[in-house]
């Protein structure tokens, strides 16, 4: 029995580990981000979505940031395309459905 608590114990130290190593390269990707791409990029890491895909959280912050005149239109798809890498990187995504 200890040996199975020991065992568990180390596998959520592990995958633990594992999210705090994504989070670090998405930040150190995040920081050679454009500004507007870096926007897009803390506007969706702020506010995760939980249950969307990466494309609907990316559409919905950037539509919500164009509204809010705090990102030009014609800057969205750039900066959504730019961030979305370091956002794959964030969410562990290996596949075109994130």
């Amino acid at each position: 029995m200890k040996k199975t608590i020991v065992g568990v114990g180390l596998l959520s130290l592990f995958a633990t580990h594992a999210a705090n190593a994504d989070k670090a390269a998405a930040d150190v990707c995040a920081a050679s981000l454009q500004p507007h791409a870096r926007l897009v990029f803390d506007a969706v890491t702020a506010g995760p979505e939980e249950g969307l895909t990466l494309r609907a959280a990316l559409e919905a912050k950037v539509r919500e940031l164009v509204f809010m005149d705090r990102l030009m239109r014609n800057a969205a798809r750039p900066a959504a395309e730019a961030a979305s890498e370091c956002l794959r990187i964030a969410r562990n995504c290996t596949g075109e459905s994130c």
